[in-house]
């Protein structure tokens, strides 16, 4: 069973993607902030973290850059509703290893999840 860091804003949107990723297995950790989010991957250091992009406090590429200055390997997924090509761009230049968008989709986000995870 693997870690996986929930990032959203919406506590509905965490909610669903938190029964779809226990669901397959693995245990969930939310957070509501980029924030948040910096300091609960410095304190747990979860196998995987999935992000939303807009965010009002700390956008989730910038949320991600402080992660990945944490730890270079950290396996992150941005999930936004934002589906312009520009951000996507943004977010691999980031560091970003996938690009999902919502409303996700349970297959694709299982199988994101199985080739990222791989041990």
């Amino acid at each position: 069973m693997k870690t996986i860091l929930i990032v959203d804003d919406s506590a509905f949107t965490r909610s669903i993607h938190t029964q779809i990723i226990e669901a397959l297995g693995h245990q969930v950790i939310e957070a509501g902030s980029g924030a948040e989010a910096v300091k609960i991957f410095q304190e747990k250091h979860p196998d995987l973290v999935i992000m939303d992009l807009l965010m009002p406090d700390m956008d989730g590429l910038e949320a991600i850059g402080q992660i990945l200055a944490i730890d270079p390997k950290a396996k992150t997924i941005i999930c936004s509703t934002d589906k312009q090509k520009a951000r996507q761009d943004d977010a691999r230049d980031v560091g970003v290893m996938v690009f999902l968008t919502k409303p996700i989709d349970t297959a694709q986000l299982s199988s994101t999840l199985s080739n990222l995870l791989e041990d």
